[in-house]
């Protein structure tokens, strides 16, 4: 379809048609939010399509204003030549009309020596058309149209497609407002993160209203702030989360990769794809991402802002020669940026995340440097104290003071009981376990739970069939030999023999008789060994251990194995207390102090029974060492003597648990309440390893 048909009779009215249908949707799209990119594509589409034209582009000014860059096209006719709208004379005809601010028709096969260094070696007409605003020029629009028509003809096309620039400028212009709305909008949102994180001095307030506030300004799955003191990390916060666990795996991975990049000083980015690190940073990164599937990750370091406290600088520990870190700023920590389920990192993220690490990094070095003034806590706590001491409220104050101190002076001075507190049983002194004296298997339990025995009784009985083996191989053999004594002895009865035959057969006797005696030794040992199976109670007593029977029939036992106990009701009872390690010192110390002779520490207890009676008695023993005795860890063992009056029949049982309180002396009554603060103070905060 040639150019000059478009105004022909009768295709007027479809072409008029045509092109108000493209300028109606290109005012659409003016107003609509989409990118440049595709709103130009379709732009040069339909201002092609509207002029029958083989072919159109757009060019736009750089960011800078000083190159055209050519922004879209439609299909290029396939006879333009190779690289016509990209060469130099090419763009500066281009340059000239846009700085001229007209329209332009350019003839085809237009030279160079015609017009200074601009050509059109293509046999198209050029139809370039500036687009602007009111602000400033845009850029060109370029149209290649078939050589052919009048002037007026082309004058339609220039009109057509600055009606279509206009709508385009709007465009632009509307898209210029709206970067301008979102900046104006992004400055609130960052003027308002200034004031969050600026609004406390606390470095832990500061560290958690950084990483809330910067996820939303990110727009991340998770920010974590991490504090570098003194050569040490710590997760400060965590977005989300009001404590971070320190002992948790994912934490301590962290921390391990956050140390590596506080080091290197340099910031990380990891997007998923595999990257050329050095190994300090690659084994802790990859150790995180397997332990937490993140997806992307990045890790900033948070660098004191330049012309800051330069005091605050030098307290730094960062690894390195004073004279390089007094040139480098500190690094304070590291933010990091995680992303569990999208994978990629924006460049609008890394804007952001630049302009939330300057803001943060500023708060976090102002409440690190409160933090470090000497006292702080001290000075906290003064500041808060004011309100206190007010004219309205200074009488109350003087009072409630002079209370305080008064209870104070009264913990001090008031002396009370000392009394240490264990858990024991309540056992007879005279007591035995009976053990396994030789291997074997349980195969008959002749007692039972709570049964009086006298010493010397059998208990139970063991079988051992290869003792029973060697029993049955030693008996035979020594019958085999008694046999053989006889017929030696019959024959040496012979008076037929020689003498050199009696000779032999004594010597033969004397053999036999000794293999006699080592096989009758044997005998004896085993018997004595079979004896042993039979266990015995070693004292008069009751059995105290339960459901012996069930416990021990027809189970292995070994050589030194206790089968049960034994212990003697009618004999005098005591307690057996396991005081805690930390408590013993006191035992030890009042019983040490008091002279042998007159050692006599008392005791109070309440039976697990009957804990409304409270019953007394006195140490007579304390265990030297401590051990470990089950739930109750390390232990020293206090033998208590106690009156059996004071108990019925039925409160004197073997291993009852009992609750005691053993007298240490006399002291101040805040030391009797409060030693276990005391004592934790010096071991943990005055000797703190």
């Amino acid at each position: 379809m040639e150019s000059a048909q478009l105004l022909e009779p009768e295709t007027a009215d479809a072409t008029r048609i045509k092109i108000r249908e493209a300028m109606a949707e290109m005012a659409l799209l003016a107003y609509a939010d989409t990118d440049r990119k595709s709103f130009f594509e379709q732009f040069i589409a339909r201002v092609v399509d509207a002029l029958a034209a083989p072919g159109g582009a757009v060019w736009l000014l750089s960011d800078e204003g000083r190159d055209l860059q050519l922004q879209s096209t439609t299909t290029l006719p396939a006879d333009l030549p190779q690289d016509a709208i990209g060469e130099r004379g090419h763009r500066q005809m281009l340059r000239q009309v846009l700085d001229n601010g007209n329209s332009a028709v350019v003839t085809p096969e237009l030279t160079a020596q015609e017009i200074d260094e601009v050509n059109n070696p293509t046999p198209y007409l050029l139809l370039l058309v500036p687009l602007k605003t009111a602000r400033r020029p845009h850029g060109i629009i370029e149209v290649f149209q078939r050589r052919g028509g009048d002037v007026e003809l082309q004058r339609g096309y220039l009109w057509l497609i600055g009606q279509m620039a206009e709508l385009a400028g709007e465009f632009l212009q509307n898209q210029d407002v709206r970067l301008l709305e979102e900046r104006d909008s992004q400055r609130d949102r960052f003027d308002r993160f200034s004031e969050a994180v600026h609004s406390s001095i606390d470095v832990t307030h500061t560290a958690y209203t950084l990483a809330n506030e910067a996820r939303g300004l990110i727009e991340c799955d998770r920010v974590s702030v991490i504090v570098w003191r003194r050569g040490r990390t710590r997760v400060a916060a965590i977005s989300g989360q009001a404590v971070a666990e320190s002992r948790a795996n994912v934490v301590r991975l962290l921390l391990a990769l956050a140390k590596r990049v506080i080091k290197s000083r340099q910031p990380l980015w990891y997007s998923g794809d595999p990257m050329q690190l050095p190994p300090q940073i690659e084994e802790p990164l990859h150790a995180y991402i397997d332990e937490t599937h993140t997806q992307s990750l990045a890790v900033i370091p948070l660098l004191r802002p330049i012309g800051a406290d330069a005091d605050a600088r030098a307290d730094s520990d960062m690894d390195g020669d004073s004279e390089e870190s007094s040139r480098e700023p500190e690094v304070l920590g590291v933010l990091v940026i995680e992303q569990i389920k999208q994978q990629g990192l924006s460049y609008q993220t890394r804007i952001v995340t630049e302009q939330v690490t300057r803001r943060g990094a500023a708060a976090l070095a102002n409440a690190i440097d409160h933090d470090r003034v000497f006292l702080m806590p001290l000075w906290r706590l003064l500041a808060k104290t004011r309100w206190f001491v007010t004219a309205r409220r200074l009488p109350k104050t003087i009072a409630a003071a002079a209370i305080v101190v008064a209870v104070g002076v009264g913990l001090c001075v008031i002396p009370a009981d000392f009394r240490i507190a264990a858990q024991g049983t309540m056992l007879p002194t005279e007591r035995r376990d009976v053990f396994v004296q030789e291997n074997g298997v349980v195969s008959d339990v002749l007692v039972n739970h709570a049964d009086q025995v006298k010493a010397g009784a059998e208990l139970i009985r063991l079988r051992n069939q290869e003792l029973e083996v060697q029993l049955a191989e030693v008996t035979g053999r020594q019958n085999s030999m008694q046999e053989q004594l006889r017929a030696v002895r019959w024959m040496e009865g012979n008076n037929r023999l020689s003498q050199e035959e009696k000779i032999r057969l004594s010597g033969q006797f004397a053999q036999l008789q000794k293999t006699h005696d080592s096989l009758v030794a044997q005998l004896n040992l085993l018997l004595a060994k079979q004896k042993q199976l039979s266990v015995r109670s070693p004292i008069d007593g009751q059995i105290t251990t339960w459901d012996v029977k069930k416990r021990l029939l027809d189970r292995p036992v070994e050589k030194g194995q206790i089968l049960l106990s034994v212990a003697n009701p009618k004999s005098s009872w005591e307690l057996e207390l396991m005081v805690p390690e930390n408590h013993a010192g006191f035992v030890a110390d009042a019983w040490e102090a008091t002279p042998a002779a007159k050692r006599n520490l008392k005791v109070g207890y309440i039976l697990a029974t009957d804990p409304g009676r409270r019953r007394s008695g006195s140490v007579t023993e304390v265990q030297h060492s401590a051990e470990v005795r089950g739930e109750n860890g390390n232990t020293v063992m206090v033998r208590v003597r106690i009156d059996p009056a004071d108990l019925n029949a039925t409160q004197l049982r073997p291993g009852s648990a009992v609750t005691a309180q053993i007298y240490c002396g006399r002291r101040s009554i805040g030391y009797v309440w409060f030693h276990d603060i005391v004592a934790f103070v010096r071991s943990k905060i005055l000797f703190r390893v």
